[in-house]
């Protein structure tokens, strides 16, 4: 078994020489994390708005589709009232019917078929092989 006050010491030496490189490091990451994890949030937060949406109209379903004006690959999801799309989250200057123009309208999903995020990530130990959790 190793000597403690070895490892301590070389934990130490590590820290001193590598720490400055470490904290520029970390300083340096933690613009794109933030600016990444508020993409992620402002994307999960119009699933939930549009999906929502369409719990509250009549024969409400989703569809996600792609805004062809937008630069970036976001979606925009698309809320039906029957077979009339009457909302877009997150909102677009893109017309309704240009969104849903190229789209498979078969692909739109009832609210209660799209599980939350929270819901998802419990089912998902059941769905990874080999694992099995119960």
């Amino acid at each position: 078994m190793p000597d403690r006050g070895k490892s301590v010491g070389r934990i130490v030496k590590w820290g001193v020489k590598y720490g400055p490189h470490v904290v520029v490091l970390a300083q340096q990451a933690k613009d794109p994390a933030l600016a990444a994890a508020k993409k992620t949030m402002e994307r999960q937060k119009a699933r939930r708005l549009a999906v929502e949406h369409a719990a509250t109209v009549r024969e409400g379903t989703v569809l996600k589709a792609f805004d062809p004006h937008r630069d970036s690959n976001e979606p925009v999801w698309v809320v039906f009232s029957g077979e009339e799309p009457i909302a877009a989250h997150p909102t677009t200057p893109t017309p309704l019917a240009e969104l849903v123009a190229r789209s498979d309208l078969s692909m739109r999903k009832h609210p209660h078929e799209m599980p939350s995020t929270s819901e998802w990530v419990r089912q998902l130990p059941r769905q990874l092989p080999g694992r099995r959790k119960g």
